[in-house]
C-alpha cells in the first residue's frame, strides 16, 4: 500500500518522543514502518528528521491510505474563536488537498474526544473508508507510553535526596468548555493553594508560562507539585494522558466526577472528587509528606496494574494499524 501520515493543520517535525502531544502513536508508527517495508510511505506536512515539514499536496493524491495524527481538529470548527486570517489561512490548504481525498481511505489516529468520523467526512466528504485508532483502544490509554517516556527525564539522584514537593497544584495544557472545567480552575487559583499552571487558561487565571511542547522544558516546571487534576469531555468512558503524566512526574492526579467512568485506570475512589471544596480538603492533606508518598506509591501500583510495556504497546498499535489496511484490501477485492 501507499501511505502518507498527514498533518491537516499544525505541522509535527518528529525526532522522538516528548516533543510532540502526539508522540505516543508517532513513536509506534515509526516502529510500524520500520518492521513493514513492503509498504511504501510518504508524508504531508509532517517529517522524522531534522527537515521542514512541507504541504506536498502530490503526496495525498498519490496515496492508497491518509493517515491523520489527529488533536484539536474541532478547534477549527467553531468550538473556539480562532484568528480570521490564521482559519482562512488553514482553510485554504484544505481547498487544495480535499479533492485528492476522493474514494481514498483514512486511519484517523485519535486524541481528542472532538475529532470525530462524522466532522472529518463534513469538511472531506468523499473519503471512501475511514477507520479510527482511538487512544483508549490501548490498556491504560496509549499515552501510558508517555508513562515511560517521562521517566526517562528523571535524575537517578533525585529519589535518594527524596526532595520534597513545595507546590501544591499543577495544571498543563489547553482548557475545553464544559463539566466544570474553566469554573473548576478558577477556584482553584483564587484559593490558597499554590499553583503552577502552564497552557491556555480562562481570563483571570494567570499562568507561569503559554504551552509547552517540549517536555524537557515542561518536566521541571511541574516536577514540584503535588496534585493535578483530570477533567473528560464529552465521553465519561475516556481518558486522558493527564493521568499518566502526573504518576510519572511523581504527581497525584485527582478525577473530576465521572472521569473515566469505566474505570479503566483503575482509579482509587479517594482520588474522585465531586466538587471544589473536597479537592481542596485532599490537596491540603497531601502537604503531610507521609500521607502524600503513600498514596502517590498506591495509586502508581493501582495504574501499573493496566500499563503495558512499550513493546506490548506497540504491539497493540501494529495489529490495528494491519487491520485497518487489511480491512481496506478486503473491500477493494470485494
Amino acid at each position: 500500500m501507499k501511505i502518507t501520515i498527514a498533518r491537516l493543520r499544525s505541522n509535527v517535525k518528529y525526532n522522538g518522543p516528548l516533543e510532540t502531544v502526539l508522540d505516543s502513536f508517532f513513536e509506534n508508527y515509526v516502529k510500524f514502518m520500520r518492521a513493514n517495508p513492503q509498504h511504501e510511505y510518504r508524508t504531508y506536512n509532517v517529517s522524522f528528521d531534522t527537515s521542514r515539514p512541507k504541504r506536498t499536496p502530490e503526496t495525498i493524491e498519490w496515496a492508497d491510505v491518509i493517515v491523520i495524527p489527529s488533536d484539536s481538529e474541532f478547534r477549527y470548527h467553531g468550538e473556539l474563536q480562532m484568528n480570521p486570517k490564521d482559519l482562512a489561512k488553514s482553510e485554504s490548504h484544505i481547498d487544495t488537498i480535499r479533492p485528492y481525498f476522493k474514494n481514498k481511505t483514512v486511519i484517523m489516529w485519535r486524541s481528542d474526544r472532538g475529532d470525530t468520523e462524522d466532522l472529518y467526512r463534513s469538511f472531506l466528504p468523499e473519503i471512501k473508508n475511514f477507520t479510527t485508532i482511538d487512544e483508549i483502544d490501548f490498556s491504560g490509554n496509549i499515552h501510558g507510553m508517555k508513562y515511560h517516556f517521562i521517566q526517562t527525564l528523571k535524575n537517578p539522584l533525585a529519589d535518594m535526596f527524596d526532595e520534597e514537593k513545595t507546590t501544591d497544584f499543577a495544571y498543563w495544557g489547553r482548557m475545553k468548555h464544559g463539566n466544570d472545567r474553566e469554573k473548576t480552575i478558577r477556584k482553584i487559583y483564587r484559593s490558597d493553594l499554590s499553583t503552577v499552571m502552564i497552557g491556555g487558561f480562562p481570563s483571570g487565571v494567570q499562568r507561569q508560562s503559554a504551552w509547552i511542547k517540549d517536555w524537557k522544558q515542561l518536566y521541571p516546571l511541574l516536577e514540584p507539585a503535588r496534585s493535578t487534576l483530570c477533567f473528560n469531555w464529552i465521553d465519561p468512558s475516556a481518558t486522558t494522558s493527564r493521568y499518566p503524566e502526573a504518576l510519572s512526574i511523581g504527581i497525584i492526579p485527582f478525577v473530576w466526577r465521572d472521569y473515566d467512568i469505566n474505570n479503566t485506570y483503575n482509579i482509587a475512589e479517594w482520588q474522585r472528587v465531586q466538587e471544589f471544596e473536597e479537592l481542596h480538603e485532599k490537596i491540603h492533606q497531601l502537604r503531610n509528606g507521609d500521607i502524600f508518598h503513600s498514596k502517590l506509591e498506591e495509586y502508581r501500583n493501582n495504574y501499573k496494574k493496566v500499563l503495558l510495556s512499550e513493546d506490548e504497546y506497540y504491539r497493540q498499535f501494529a495489529e490495528r494499524m494491519e487491520k485497518s489496511i487489511d480491512g481496506i484490501n478486503s473491500k477493494n477485492i470485494t
